[in-house]
């Protein structure tokens, strides 16, 4: 009885060839259907905090006590910008709904086209410190960094209407205020997401360990 020997070459002539699709990988981005969808959906529900909040925002710059209360509110305005990284948890998810919600904004609030620049910078104070992290982060306390990121940079912006005139005592309140108020907005994003993410919206993550 003979043997017959393959050589190496034959061999692996003979092992079949998988082929993976390039957008296997686009699938699990942002940009995938599952993800864009859901997305767009928490970028459409926030409008029912931002129409609001866009027609008081021009309040806010009427007085001292007026830019205060527009500090205190800052975690209403964190919210639909923070979201989007709870839920999804993709790079990129907070810029692309930043974005949808600037052009719904053009039609819905008074701010007209500028509100998709106004959009796209709340996107950038959430989405840069979870791309320093290399997007390897998506836990409770990355979140709450990008909240005071958020309400850091937002909060000078306000006050710096009225330091000139309110002094430098009032302007560092007002940034106090507006940082304390977007980590509570971080905590209130943070159990949303467990509360959506219990009724099938994103995936559960604490369940991988990853929360």
């Amino acid at each position: 009885m003979s043997t017959t020997s393959r050589s190496p070459e034959a061999t692996e002539q003979e092992r079949p060839v998988i082929r993976t699709s390039s957008r296997s990988g686009l699938a699990d981005s942002a940009l995938g259907t599952r993800n864009l969808m859901t997305i767009a959906a928490l970028a459409v529900v926030s409008m029912i905090l931002l129409v609001p909040l866009n027609y008081l925002a021009p309040a806010a710059g009427a007085s001292r006590d007026a830019v205060l209360l527009g500090c205190a509110i800052m975690g209403l305005w964190l919210v639909p910008f923070l979201l989007p990284a709870t839920v999804v948890r993709r790079p990129g998810a907070v810029m692309i709904a930043a974005l949808l919600m600037g052009i719904m904004s053009v039609f819905t609030t008074p701010t007209g086209p500028a509100a998709i620049v106004g959009t796209l910078i709340g996107g950038v104070f959430v989405e840069v410190p979870l791309a320093l992290m290399l997007y390897r982060k998506w836990t409770w306390w990355s979140f709450l960094i990008s909240a005071a990121t958020f309400g850091l940079l937002n909060g000078i912006m306000y006050v710096s209407v009225m330091s000139a005139s309110a002094g430098m005592a009032s302007a560092s309140a007002g940034v106090v205020i507006a940082v304390v108020s977007a980590l509570v907005g971080g905590g209130l994003t943070i159990v949303l997401t467990r509360l959506l993410n219990r009724a099938g919206v994103g995936i559960d993550h604490r369940a991988t360990g990853r929360a």
